[in-house]
């Protein structure tokens, strides 16, 4: 009588099929949300990491790095670019974020309300955000720096000599103010807007019943519940800031303009990394400027979270 032999091991065709089933039950969630901690980690995680490292380098190139520990950190207190670029975004903050807040609330308080053509209107503040900013940064650069503009136009009939507000340095933050205000007000304006309609419109009508008026009613009503999101479309605004580059690089360009007036953070890091190609010392202001983002939001949360508790 022969003797039958028998695998040592036993292969996949041998695993049951309802186990089969069950581990794909088990590993096909993981399977198919893979895609995306793949990418995060090959496009976010990796670069982050990778830019500490080149934190404490002398970065030129991937065949020229030197380790030189905090110099480039050390650098930050003696670099007078960084001081007037700093500078320069937080003067602006100042200046954009209680305007943004201000503007895009009002704006939202009035399209809330039941008048005619709202849809419209909503579309057309809305619509800066999803132009090109090439095109953006084309027409504001011609109105307010070129001697051909309407504006030069109109200072011609009074005699008054134009060449252009772009030209003095006094003018290069409200020229990239404006600009910022008119691309991003109605993008927070949506913000504004859904945290208005969460509010219950019976309190509306109960204050009306009190005797109060509009502006009682947005002071007292609207202000307090939308605590909250006032807040979060300052951070918002806040981090926005502190990384702005397309704005200021369309109307002064990398070097900031006269007296480097317009040289904000996004500029700097830039011309750091891409001009002078000095990665390691750009990677050290990238993320001396997260610090002070992640400070300063911190500090409005804190802000609001202590308003709302009193």
């Amino acid at each position: 009588m022969g003797v039958v032999s028998t695998p040592s091991t036993l292969g996949p065709a041998s695993i049951p099929p309802k186990s089969r089933y069950f581990i794909w039950e088990k590993a096909a969630p993981y399977v198919f949300i893979s895609p995306f901690f793949i990418l995060f980690g090959v496009f976010g995680a990796f670069p982050i990491l990778f830019a500490v490292w080149i934190s404490f380098q002398d970065w030129k190139s991937v065949r020229s790095s030197e380790y030189i520990g905090l110099k480039n950190y050390a650098r930050l207190f003696t670099d007078e670019n960084f001081h007037i670029a700093l500078s320069n975004t937080v003067i602006l903050g100042i200046l954009v974020v209680p305007l943004m807040v201000i503007l895009s609330l009002s704006f939202a308080n009035v399209l809330n309300r039941p008048i005619r053509g709202r849809v419209i209107y909503r579309t057309a503040y809305f619509l800066p955000v999803v132009t090109s900013l090439v095109v953006v940064g084309i027409l504001f650069d011609f109105l307010l720096g070129s001697t051909y503009s309407p504006l030069g136009s109109v200072m011609q009939i009074f005699d008054i000599e134009y060449k252009g507000f772009l030209n003095k340095p006094e003018f290069i933050k409200p020229a990239i103010l404006i600009m910022i205000l008119w691309r991003w007000v109605g993008y927070n304006m949506m913000i504004m807007l859904a945290g208005l309609q969460s509010i219950p419109y019976e309190l509306y009508e109960a204050a009306r019943i009190d005797g109060a008026n509009g502006l009682q009613s947005f002071l007292n009503i609207t202000v307090p519940l939308m605590r909250r999101v006032i807040a979060f479309a300052a951070i918002l605004s806040t981090i926005g800031m502190f990384n702005i580059f397309e704005e200021a690089y369309m109307l002064v360009g990398t070097s900031g303009g006269a007296d480097r007036a317009g040289l904000l953070m996004g500029l700097i890091i830039y011309r750091q990394a891409f001009q002078s190609f000095n990665f390691g010392y750009a990677s050290a202001l990238a993320y001396a400027n997260a610090v002070i983002i992640i400070v300063l939001s911190f500090l409005q949360i804190f802000a609001t979270e202590r308003a709302a508790s009193e």
